[in-house]
């Protein structure tokens, strides 16, 4: 395995999907990697960034992906070109699925394309008809063949069509020593998933393609951009043995503001990938001076699934120091257990300090801590400000430990505890988090009756 700039290269064969508008491309996908890993729908253009799976066909492993649809390059939008033209120069086989059988202009344009870099390409037509009737595909030059892709038999005549071309790539890579194949995310304990989150337009794409030193998402100005959640691998050299998985999330925003499917699909989408998520980035649109409500409610729900989380203030650029330290202070006042950092990921070059808060917070949430450690922030606390009287006499907290890390979990025990106020367990819990300095992180306090294992 080679590391060339931050990239990782391993010999794994890339087979790409293109195809035109709703050709059954996101739907190939998850039947070919075996899982549901890619939104499937009949809107126009959903699909805005590829997507890597590993797939495997008798236990010979390959890389699928699956791409926007080439339909878009008519908009002359130069970023979505160069999306569809890197699948194309990064394949060692494609498939081109065409609805039907008939191909339209841009099929031509895409089919010259593959034909000027040189590239092995398989027509498959989605077809439900039985009966091929068109000519047009014999002058093509290109292999094809009638597979209907919600039909499981036509499904496992693909794959034994595909095995022989895999076979056939990686015989050419033992002659060929230059074929270069990604690596692409696979769930392993090594990895550390950290969800981009936050409003529309905050410039968590743009944050993505500064931490790859490349344009591996598509950026626009205009709010939307991202649909789906892409996870995308950040193999760097670190003294913590973890990848890092960053997945950029669709912009969430109000529900009276959400005006069309495409959009409802992509914020739930988001919804899910906090919960998969190890960490969370919370990105706040600096431009906009203010902390929001909307943005108060979505920290609030991450916080309410005991997430790790950063809050980044990002396009600092266009503020001055006065709104950046009002700012932070804003959000310090509401959420001050989790670290607020500023950036402007248009014009960031470092990204070491993300980096190492990102480990810092992680660490933080699988340390295991002594319970002869708690015990004595507990008795300090508790000397310190006494627990409050019930008929009486005093509430009395014997014994803590920990139970669970990744998120935090202390139990502590004690007599009445039923009756400790809301404002005493919230003291404890500001003097635990400021004792073990664990900012970032979700500690949890239960509190249980009469366990004190001393008795």
């Amino acid at each position: 395995m080679i590391n060339t700039k931050n990239k990782i290269i391993c010999q794994y064969p890339v087979i790409t999907i293109l195809g035109d508008n709703n050709t059954g491309k996101s739907s190939l996908y998850n039947i070919l990697i075996e899982k549901y890993d890619s939104l499937e729908n009949h809107i126009p253009n959903f699909t805005v960034d590829k997507k890597y799976g590993k797939a495997k066909i008798k236990n010979i492993k390959y890389i699928c992906v699956d791409t926007i649809s080439y339909n878009k390059i008519q908009e002359n939008n130069s970023l979505v070109k160069k999306q569809i033209l890197s699948s194309i120069i990064e394949s060692n086989l494609i498939l081109l699925l065409i609805r039907e059988n008939r191909l339209n202009l841009i099929d031509y344009k895409i089919i010259n394309y593959i034909r000027k870099y040189n590239k092995q390409v398989i027509i498959i037509l989605n077809n439900t008809k039985k009966i091929f009737l068109d000519n047009e595909f014999y002058s093509l030059g290109f292999k094809f063949y009638l597979i209907n892709i919600k039909n499981y038999k036509n499904i496992l005549k693909l794959k034994k069509i595909l095995y022989k071309y895999i076979n056939q790539i990686y015989d050419n890579k033992k002659n060929n020593n230059n074929v270069l194949y990604k690596k692409i995310y696979t769930i392993n304990k090594n990895n550390i998933k950290i969800a981009i989150i936050g409003m529309p337009n905050v410039g968590k794409s743009t944050l993505i393609n500064k931490f790859l030193n490349e344009k591996r998402i598509i950026v626009d100005n205009k709010p939307g951009t991202t649909r789906e959640s892409i996870y995308v691998p950040l193999n760097i050299l670190n003294n913590y043995n973890k990848n890092i998985i960053l997945i950029d999330t669709a912009g969430i925003k109000k529900k009276t503001k959400i005006k069309n499917k495409i959009e409802k699909f992509s914020i739930l989408e988001s919804y899910k990938t906090i919960h998969k998520s190890d960490i969370i980035l919370y990105i706040i649109n600096g431009e906009k001076k203010i902390f929001c409500r909307q943005d108060i409610q979505l920290i609030q729900y991450v916080i309410s699934k005991k997430k790790i989380m950063i809050i980044i203030i990002n396009k600092i650029d266009l503020l001055t120091k006065k709104n950046i330290l009002y700012l932070k202070n804003l959000i310090k006042i509401k959420f001050k257990f989790f670290p607020v950092i500023t950036i402007s990921a248009k014009f960031i070059s470092n990204l070491n300090n993300i980096l190492q808060l990102i480990y810092k917070t992680y660490n933080m949430s699988t340390k295991i801590y002594r319970t002869s450690k708690l015990m004595k922030i507990l008795n300090l606390a508790t000397n310190l400000v006494l627990p409050p009287l019930y008929n009486g006499k005093r509430i009395k907290l014997k014994y803590i430990h920990q139970v669970k890390n990744h998120p935090l979990l202390f139990i502590i025990y004690g007599n009445r505890l039923k009756k400790l106020s809301y404002n005493y367990k919230r003291y404890l819990l500001k003097f635990i988090y400021n004792k073990l300095q664990c900012f970032g992180n979700i500690i949890n306090i239960k509190f249980k009756e009469n366990k004190n294992p001393y008795n």
